[in-house]
């Protein structure tokens, strides 16, 4: 049974784990070996640490396993980060950390919902309601990666 909850200190390993298999494994099916490689890179597990201090940081479990994790940023209105370990993929538990997100940024007053999803994610958004924008940039030191920002309306 998959369940979500605030994430703790200790599950920043955890949260990397999921973060950079996701990458390297999902989004190469949109971005070249080399925006991947350069984005995994990136990634190093002490950039979660003042997220994971907030409330709005969700890791979603089987057992005592960390399978996915979302961001939501309440000052900006943003969806920040949402992966699924590879493994878990299609199980539905990234639509269930999103509605949880969205559960929380309802409830902060939240009245519209921004995100820049990657090029592999975007049909995801779109079925949970998000409306594309325009098309964003992602910077890597090596250069930038397509995304495309999106919002939903949360007010109905």
């Amino acid at each position: 049974m998959i369940t979500i909850r605030r994430a703790k200190g200790e599950d920043t390993d955890s949260v990397w784990r999921v973060h950079t298999q996701a990458i390297e494994e999902i989004c190469q099916s949109h971005y070249t070996p080399d925006e991947v490689r350069a984005w995994s890179r990136l990634l190093k597990p002490e950039r979660y640490e003042r997220a994971i201090g907030g409330e709005s940081f969700l890791v979603a479990e089987e057992g005592d396993v960390i399978v996915g994790f979302g961001y939501l940023d309440q000052h900006l209105g943003r969806v920040e980060a949402l992966y699924v370990s590879p493994k878990y993929t299609g199980r539905g538990i990234g639509k269930k950390i999103l509605q949880t997100l969205e559960g929380i940024a309802r409830n902060t007053g939240l009245k519209l919902l921004h995100l820049s999803a990657t090029l592999n994610a975007i049909s995801f958004y779109e079925r949970a309601g998000y409306k594309s924008q325009n098309h964003s940039k992602h910077l890597l030191p090596s250069g930038l990666v397509n995304t495309l920002s999106m919002a939903k309306d949360l007010s109905s």
